[in-house]
């Protein structure tokens, strides 16, 4: 097939796949009648793109015709009425003659229908135009000079230039066509690479070897097509050496096996230049040479006799010289958005990176702002049974009132009676009236008690369809999320390059094994891994897998390999680097660390301490530069990549036998699920991947070892910490093991973090904290709580890292005091809903924290979870009164010397009394004045007892 045959099925190939588009844009364009402007617009598009992919094998004729329909579209968008249905009435017939035309170019046949459509034309095409189109019609297709270059053999470096490895992209080429080119581009080079690998490692695959020619071919007629000059030419020649591995059933020389790898390689790295991850390869035009020279040795049946040549390797630029990982990108520069469907004839619809992280940004609002719903719908329930409950006790007070009325009434009645006189006309009048009113109180209570019963009932239903809204938008988000996923196997090709090119730069033989290619992963997180893991591959391959004859002379196969494992296990990545090379060199790494001042020479450190100095930056065991290592950037740079992303990174090492790095980071970049825990009164997350336990109080022991406080649980000691310490809060005494603990994963191992409270644990919809909050160490995220409070998410290990600060803790230390001593917390308890609120918002406004009880029993519940400086009490409560409760408050030692204030409407010497043999301090008489009342509670808030 020559090369304007192939170009031919590609224009064919895009006809097939912009019909059905073109005819639904048009469907919908003649629905919608003038409104349709868009719809008009994609028509227009789509047949500019047609015009564009035809001029490309010399048929300008159909380009002309093509721009007709395309101006036409463009035209009609303008159009209403009876002009409108004229050009979409020609437009519908536009197929069936260029399709024809298209699947026979030039053919008489074809062309008769053809031409009859263009003279039905609005434009009223003129016999001379029309005899021009015809002329232009009947010319045969034909390579445009340009690429006609491309079709005449390499004859060697010599006669190569820049101008054939071009990665330059036309400036007119279709945004469209380009993105598909690069979206479709992974799959194929992951196809070449498999299929080239294995015949470089000896294994032969015909299937294989055939699904490759046709990715090289797809290639070439893709990059020929949109005028990559420099990804057609190389793979052409790869397609022509695939034939001939295919012809020779696999059975090729080692050294073609190798360069068509190495050349591979080469045009994968030309595609990620394309996507603008990676610089262009600067060995693209030896390579291109060096598939000529084998071309030509397989036309001259001289393969054998071709010696093997070493080629210059592109490196990755140094880990110094690679920005950070950008921000996700949008449609158009190639990132995938949606995973590919199991099945292969389901339909998919490509959605640019952006606007589906819009659509999460709209889904997690949704999220929040249905949490705030159901929570302000749920305190309005549990009003709603307040309402019930008072109107409950109102009904039983009017029905004592109704029986005491009845009882006065027949007490008048025997009173009279036993007087021998009757009742006064003017005293049985008011009877009447008072029992009549009692009465119709009664019954206005008891439709008021219906009434708040209906009312709970419906409140009740809502906060039901509320909930399981609340699921709908859950599975809605997961869905979205999942969108965001991609397979590991998008940037194996990468990952295979990556170690193929360092192996050949240093002179080694490694094999790369990847397990785990189909485990899902977040877009963004995947772009942020690949660095790391390239960096990682490259170290392993530099400093781990020892030279073909030094792995001989010990026993291990010529050729090391580096095992690259991907698990998912629930919302964390797991990534496994293993080679079976030489292992660290402790010793070597302490001589350089003591140089480099990082630890003294007696410092007394384990194998896993040593290990992690070789992730600090500066740090490397060489004493010379090369290309690849010795700068002492690398590993640092994986280090800090892993922070950035919340992750964590472990080594462990066995002496000639190998290394291996464990990975660790979130699965997505929008949801992560977290222990909530309570410290001094507030609530902190702490992610779940970090949490290895979480204990109830009083399981465990707390114990004094050499290094401070130790907690032994199950047969452990771990180190033993209050949270509430790494947080810069006030620590009280304690440290008996009495509270609940969570055992965690530090910046130095697994700690024992005593707690207040355990909460709950919940999936979290991270959002953004602020740029302020951002640069605070210890926090890696936030989340808002259902009442629209902000959670924080803490980063474990870089919370205890600033705690370590002197200078931190006691400024904390120092605010914390500050804040405690400005904000006095007042308990406020009253069964009138009304006089709690107007109590709570006078004292908020003053400067002070309120809780608020309805009775008694509330309050000291409220107690029990928060310590008060004083209590504002009613009198007259249900449950427990307010003498009651200040009785209580007496005889417990812990809240004797508390300060109560009541106030209450009973005025009398005789309450007066009662309150002050309860112990209340201050009493204060309804109405009162609010300066009066906020100077008794300031004074008895500074007062010392």
């Amino acid at each position: 097939m020559t090369q304007l045959d192939q170009l031919l099925q590609v224009l064919q190939e895009e006809f097939s796949l912009a019909a059905p588009e073109i005819d639904a844009a048009l469907m919908h364009w003649l629905s919608d009648g003038p409104a349709g402007v868009p719809h008009a617009q994609a028509a227009a598009t789509l047949y500019g793109r047609l015009a564009q992919a035809c001029r490309l094998v010399g048929l300008e004729g159909a380009g002309i015709v093509f721009d007709l329909l395309r101006d036409t579209a463009e035209l009609g968008g303008e159009l209403e009425g009876e002009e409108l249905g004229l050009v979409l009435g020609w437009l519908s017939g536009w197929q069936p003659p260029l399709a024809g035309y298209i699947d026979r170019p030039a053919d008489a046949a074809a062309l008769e229908p053809l031409l009859a459509f263009l003279a039905r034309s609005p434009a009223m095409l003129s016999e001379e135009q029309l005899g021009q189109l015809d002329t232009l019609l009947r010319q045969p297709p034909a390579l445009p000079p340009e690429l006609q270059a491309c079709t005449t053999p390499d004859s060697g470096l010599a006669t190569l230039s820049d101008e054939d490895v071009s990665l330059t992209v036309p400036g007119d080429v279709d945004p469209a066509l380009f993105d598909a080119f690069l979206q479709d581009a992974l799959g194929q080079l992951e196809t070449l690479g498999n299929a080239v690998r294995a015949l470089a490692e000896g294994r032969v695959d015909l299937d294989a070897l055939q699904e490759a020619r046709r990715a090289a071919h797809t290639f070439k007629g893709s990059g020929n097509i949109i005028g990559i000059r420099g990804v057609g030419r190389l793979a052409h020649r790869i397609e022509d050496v695939l034939d001939h591995a295919v012809a020779c059933r696999g059975e090729v020389p080692p050294a073609l096996a190798r360069d068509l790898e190495q050349a591979v390689a080469c045009l994968d790295q030309m595609v990620y230049a394309l996507r603008g991850e990676e610089a262009a390869p600067d060995n693209a035009l030896a390579w291109l040479d060096r598939l000529g020279q084998w071309v030509r040795a397989i036309k001259q049946d001289a393969v054998e006799t071709l010696a093997p040549q070493t080629l210059p390797t592109p490196l990755d630029p140094p880990a110094a010289a690679v920005p950070a990982p950008a921000a996700p990108r949008p449609a158009g520069e190639g990132t995938p958005a949606a995973v590919t469907p199991p099945n292969p004839a389901a339909p998919t619809l490509r959605i640019g990176v952006d606007r589906l992280d819009r659509l999460m940004r709209h889904a997690t609002q949704s999220l929040v702002h249905h949490g705030r719903l159901e929570e302000h719908m749920r305190r309005i329930e549990e009003r709603l049974a307040q309402l019930e409950s008072s109107n409950r006790q109102l009904r039983d007070r009017l029905r004592d009132l109704e029986i005491a009325i009845d009882r006065q009434g027949v007490s008048l009645q025997a009173h009279a009676q036993a007087e021998g006189s009757q009742f006064d006309p003017l005293e049985m009048d008011r009877y009447n009236e008072l029992q009549t009113l009692s009465r119709f109180a009664g019954e206005t209570v008891a439709d008021e008690v219906e009434h708040a019963r209906a009312a709970r009932a419906e409140a009740q239903q809502a906060l039901q369809a509320l909930r399981k809204q609340g699921q709908e938008l859950v599975g809605q988000h997961r869905e979205l999320l999942g969108a965001r996923l991609v397979p590991v196997r998008q940037v194996v090709a990468r990952l295979r390059r990556n170690v193929i090119q360092t192996a050949a730069a240093t002179g080694k033989e490694v094999r790369l094994e990847i397990e785990g290619e189909h485990v899902q992963v977040d877009t963004d997180v995947l772009d942020r891994l690949t660095e790391p893991l390239l960096h990682l591959l490259r170290n392993a391959v530099d400093h781990g897998i020892e030279p073909p004859d030094e792995r001989e002379a010990a026993g291990k196969p010529r050729t090391g390999t580096v095992r690259l494992r991907f698990t998912r296990e629930s919302q964390v990545i797991r990534v496994e680097c293993r080679d079976d090379g030489r292992g660290l060199d402790h010793a070597a790494i302490r001589e350089r660390a003591a140089g480099l001042g990082l630890v003294e020479r007696d410092a007394q450190l384990d194998e896993t301490e040593l290990a992690r100095l070789i992730l600090l930056p500066g740090f490397s065991t060489r004493t010379e530069v090369t290309e690849i290592s010795g700068r002492g950037v690398g590993l640092d740079v994986v280090a800090d990549r892993l922070r950035g992303m919340k992750g964590r990174i472990d080594i462990h090492s066995v002496a000639r036998a190998g290394t291996t790095f464990v990975l660790q980071v979130p699965a997505t970049t929008g949801v992560q699920h977290a222990l909530l825990v309570q410290v001094d009164e507030q609530v902190y997350a702490l992610p779940s991947d970090a949490v290895v336990m979480a204990l109830a109080a009083g399981q465990g022991t707390v114990a004094v070892g050499a290094q401070g406080p130790v907690f032994r649980y199950g047969g452990r000691e771990l180190r033993y910490q209050k949270l509430a310490a790494w947080l810069g809060l006030p620590v009280g005494d304690g440290g008996t093991g009495a509270r609940p603990v969570v055992i965690a994963r530090g910046a130095h191992g697994e700690v024992a973090l005593e707690v207040d409270r355990i909460v709950d644990s919940r999936d979290l919809i991270l959002q953004d904290i602020g740029r302020l909050l951002r640069r605070v160490r210890g926090l890696a995220g936030g989340a808002f709580r259902p009442d629209g409070r902000l959670l924080l998410l803490l980063d474990l290990e870089a919370l205890e890292h600033a705690s370590a600060s002197p200078v931190r803790r006691e400024a904390s230390a120092q605010l914390r005091r500050r804040m405690t001593m400005e904000r006095k917390h007042v308990l406020v308890v009253d069964d009138a809903i009304s006089v709690r609120q107007t109590l709570q918002q006078l004292l908020h406004d003053a400067g002070y924290d309120v809780t608020t009880a309805r009775d008694g029993f509330d309050a000291l519940d409220a107690l029990i979870r928060r310590k008060a400086d004083v209590v504002l009490t009613d009198l007259e409560m249900p449950n427990l009164n307010g003498l009651e409760l200040t009785r209580r408050l007496r005889e417990s030692r812990l809240w004797k010397d508390l300060p109560v204030v009541m106030i209450t409407s009973r005025a009398t010497h005789k309450h007066l009394g009662s309150a002050e043999a309860a112990g209340v301090d201050v009493f204060l008489t309804k109405p009162y004045a609010d300066e009066e009342l906020l100077a008794e509670v300031r004074r008895l808030t500074t007062e010392a007892r």
